[in-house]
């Protein structure tokens, strides 16, 4: 894709249904399906204690007030459809694929399952029991060990995206725990529902009629009162674990401008050079040219409050602080040096197919659109960032990355190896 042009995201039509619920709709080439995406208030920081936001998404398919477990997946799989519960740190989601014919007995289905959830104990304590011992194998891997320091760097050891899980917390787990999350959190009036594919106006009148018409949850309840961020001072932190043949390393730094802002937009192409795509800074000093690394990646984290660009990547302990050296080297280039012409049109031409790769599939715009919606973002941000990164220039490249990737400002994790108490940070 050589052209601007070439890439735009189409709009979906959006109405409010009566009982609050935003709907947005449109009809893409998908012969026969029809994908329902549903976005709740009911994500992880809404929750007052670690596992409910997760186990009460999990649960919802483990029997409602009308339907066992066994009988809801033989149904679901009777109508030849999926559907998938899941809860993210600020959002619950629902994934519903199904063929159009049978839309409307799946959505009724679907309505049975997000209204009427009864939360068997005995299928909560089997829940339990499963996220404890994955847990315990968590505990065990290097780059877990080191994503949960720096969350509790970014977002204060209080925050829910950072509380760490003890052994408490899998006991003691009533399911009356759950039904008052789900009363206050799964509610019409601030969800958002997304549909596409082979669809009538016909099939957007019955989703009304199904979920859109009375109210359900705390209707018209004020929004929960989202937990406050307090990150922690830029420090260096060093996790030892003796057994482990492999260090994870995590360098993060928060962005403190608002997604609006043009550099945040630019920021998309610094990270891409220096992290984004195989052909990186980062890949190619660290993998290619030093083989300390399989591989190591650079992204921009977005959440609707705040965003942080992240490095991470695994190597083998002895290689560890080679690493860490060899990530701010990188930096110190980006912003000592100008990239060169032909580096700055790579990375653009990068960019451009992963534009246009946005829209690959008959269901990718309705992806796009609760990733956006649920961040707070308009479609058209999209739009505007690629046209920035036409126009970027090697300059702007080096004063964003004076500007923003500051290394004294940065958390460092080192989880791994076997270091002595008196250099860790913590213990």
């Amino acid at each position: 894709m050589n052209k601007l042009d070439d890439f735009s995201i189409p709009r979906m039509e959006k109405q409010t249904f009566p009982n609050g619920m935003d709907f947005y709709f449109k009809k893409t080439d998908a012969e026969g399906l029809l994908r329902l995406d549903l976005v709740l208030p009911a994500g992880i920081q809404y929750q007052s204690r670690p596992l409910l936001a997760l186990l009460t998404s999990t649960m919802l398919k483990e029997g409602s007030r009308n339907m066992t477990s066994a009988q809801i997946a033989e149904r679901f799989d009777y109508y030849g459809a999926f559907i998938f519960f899941s809860s993210g740190l600020e959002s619950a989601y629902v994934n519903l694929f199904t063929p159009k014919k049978f839309f409307g007995p799946t959505l009724k289905l679907l309505n049975e399952l997000l209204r009427y959830p009864v939360f068997p104990q005995k299928e909560l304590e089997i829940s339990l029991e499963r996220n404890r011992q994955q847990h315990l194998i968590d505990l065990q891997k290097v780059q877990v060990l080191a994503t949960m320091e720096i969350n509790k760097c970014l977002f204060g050891p209080e925050h829910p995206y950072a509380k760490k899980l003890q052994g408490e917390d899998f006991k003691s787990f009533d399911a009356s725990l759950l039904a008052e999350f789900h009363r206050r959190h799964y509610c019409a009036g601030r969800s958002l529902a997304f549909l596409s594919g082979e669809l009538s106006r016909e099939d957007c009148k019955l989703l009304e009629q199904t979920l859109g018409t009375e109210p359900w949850g705390l209707y018209g309840s004020l929004a929960p009162e989202e937990p406050p961020v307090i990150p922690l001072e830029a420090q260096k932190i060093v996790v030892p674990k003796a057994d482990s043949l492999q260090a994870a390393l995590r360098f993060s730094i928060p962005l403190n401008i608002n997604k609006d802002h043009e550099d945040f937009k630019k920021l998309r192409f610094v990270d891409t050079l220096l992290g984004g795509y195989f052909g990186s800074r980062l890949m190619s000093s660290l993998r290619e040219e030093k083989g300390y690394t399989y591989g190591i990646s650079s992204i921009i984290n977005v959440h609707k409050k705040m965003s942080h660009l992240d490095i991470r990547c695994q190597t083998d302990v002895k290689y560890a602080e080679a690493v860490v050296q060899g990530v701010y080297d990188e930096i110190k280039k980006l912003q000592d040096q100008e990239v060169s012409a032909r580096e700055m049109d790579l990375v653009r031409n990068y960019l451009n197919g992963d534009f246009a790769r946005l829209m690959d599939g008959p269901f990718s715009l309705s992806e796009i659109y609760v990733h956006s919606c649920s961040l707070g973002i308009d479609v058209g941000f999209y739009k505007e960032q690629m046209e920035i990164i036409q126009q970027i220039e090697a300059r702007e490249v080096m004063e964003l990355a004076q500007r923003y990737l500051v290394p004294e400002e940065f958390y460092e994790v080192r989880a791994g190896g076997n270091i002595k108490a008196e250099e860790t940070l913590i213990q």
